[in-house]
């Protein structure tokens, strides 16, 4: 049988390339963005579902629509927004909308997807932390305080959950070469050593994927072989 993959922020970056990789291993993915549809990713077995995360009664809402079609073998959380600044440049309602992309909505999408994946006693959620979630730094309040949050939900539903076949990861990579930085200050050095690929890190959610339903790979972390940041960059 088809196995049926649930990924956020399907439409650029990591979740894209997570995608590309499942595509290849013939699942059934469903990719949930903003954007919805991807020009350049033209393969029947793609289903895009435009969903703005910020909305969480919506995405209650499509969660529930979809699983009346699909069971999913797996869920990977790709999606997340980069807010980094003092605490006080940002407004109530910025903090808010923040903390809903980056940690709410993998969680509401939890809720909906775990009870199915306990009646059929296996299932698959890799969530795509950061490196902010080991170590907080300047101007990360807001982004490092999601991050600790994934990563601390993420061990307790791993927790709640390995006794009904269900494997919880967590990725951490350091800086991504990909548009997350389109609208920020500061960058990824020039070099190729100074930034992971995004298929780097779907390549890791891959052998998480097809590893042994009787291991967990709990954590791994990614990091660049050569820190570098721009800070010249205008976004």
């Amino acid at each position: 049988m088809t196995k049926q993959a649930l990924v956020t922020g399907a439409s650029s970056g990591i979740g894209l390339a997570i995608a590309r990789r499942l595509l290849a291993l013939d699942y059934q993915v469903t990719g949930i963005s903003r954007r919805g549809q991807v020009a350049d990713l033209g393969d029947d077995n793609f289903h895009p579902l435009c969903l703005d995360l910020d909305d969480l009664a919506r995405v209650e809402d499509e969660l529930g629509e979809l699983l009346r079609r699909h069971q999913f073998d797996c869920f990977v959380h790709a999606a997340g927004r980069g807010d980094f600044g003092s605490i006080e440049q940002f407004s109530r309602l910025q903090i808010e909308q923040s903390m809903r992309v980056n940690l709410m909505s993998a969680m509401i999408i939890c809720r909906s997807l775990v009870p199915g994946m306990r009646r059929q006693r296996q299932g698959c959620i890799v969530f795509i932390g950061s490196e902010s979630a080991l170590q907080a730094g300047r101007k990360g309040a807001l982004y490092s305080a999601a991050k600790f949050g994934l990563r601390g939900f993420s061990q307790a539903l791993r927790e709640d959950c390995s006794a009904h076949g269900i494997r919880v990861s967590l990725v951490n990579p350091g800086m991504v070469r990909s548009p997350f930085f389109d609208d920020l200050d500061f960058a990824p050095g020039a070099l190729a050593e100074n930034a992971i690929d995004a298929d780097d890190v779907a390549i890791v959610v891959e052998q998480i994927l097809q590893s042994s339903a009787d291991i967990v790979i709990d954590e791994v972390n990614l990091t660049p072989r050569v820190k570098s940041i721009d800070f010249t960059r205008k976004p």
